[in-house]
């Protein structure tokens, strides 16, 4: 079974691209025209065809011998700190708890290296992208060049230990009641009663010998 411990480290390369939106596609009185508005569909636009397979290709096309890309593995969404322009551009990699420095080194290198692939193409043929998507002079910027880092636990690693110490503690209770079901002998009066039949006529005193016979 895969202990808390054991489970894999996820390393990240993130970057952040904002899209430049030519004065020429805004219309001046309209609602949906408004450079917000626009630069939202643009850059939706975008985050949807980083992933894309084609996307993939010409950033492999740029990386060192030795280090590959797969469709999908560049990931892209819009910012949450800025809706209209911005979206979050990050590929990530997984490297066992255990695993060497220089293999934890080796998978961070290549992460970075597709993070400045992937800007080079971003920054070089932006326009060219767009031009796909039917925008002609729309062009991207990148505000944050790729970051390596690790991220940090999962949810259900940050709350292993907190679950499996209530479940002990809700089973040293449960085991608890279950002894005292169990324990036949009787502590009160009121539980001999019930066990007889009959009153309580007298009691019998606990022998304590010589030291509880002072007190």
């Amino acid at each position: 079974m895969l202990m808390a411990g054991d489970e894999p480290v996820t390393y990240e390369a993130r970057l952040r691209v904002a899209v430049d939106i030519p004065r020429s596609l805004i219309v001046v009185g309209s609602d949906e025209g408004t450079a917000a508005k626009i630069g939202e569909a643009l850059i939706d636009d975008v985050s949807r065809m980083i992933p894309s397979e084609a996307f993939a290709e010409a950033v492999a096309a740029r990386l060192p011998v030795g280090v590959n890309v797969s469709p999908g593995q560049i990931a892209s969404e819009l910012s949450a700190t800025d809706r209209h322009r911005v979206a979050d551009v990050w590929v990530r990699g997984t490297a066992a708890a255990d695993a060497d420095p220089d293999d934890v080194e080796r998978i961070q290198s290549e992460l970075l290296a597709i993070g400045d692939a992937a800007v080079a193409e971003l920054e070089q043929n932006g326009n060219k992208w767009f031009a796909r998507l039917g925008e002609d002079n729309v062009a991207l910027t990148v505000i944050d060049r790729p970051r390596v880092a690790a991220l940090p636990p999962s949810l259900r690693r940050r709350l292993d230990v907190p679950i499996r110490a209530g479940l002990a503690l809700l089973a040293g209770i449960g085991l608890a009641f279950l002894l005292h079901a169990l324990d036949p002998k009787l502590y009160a009066d009121t539980d001999a009663e019930a066990a007889t039949g009959a009153p309580i006529v007298a009691r019998i005193p606990r022998d304590r010998g010589r030291w509880g016979a002072r007190h």
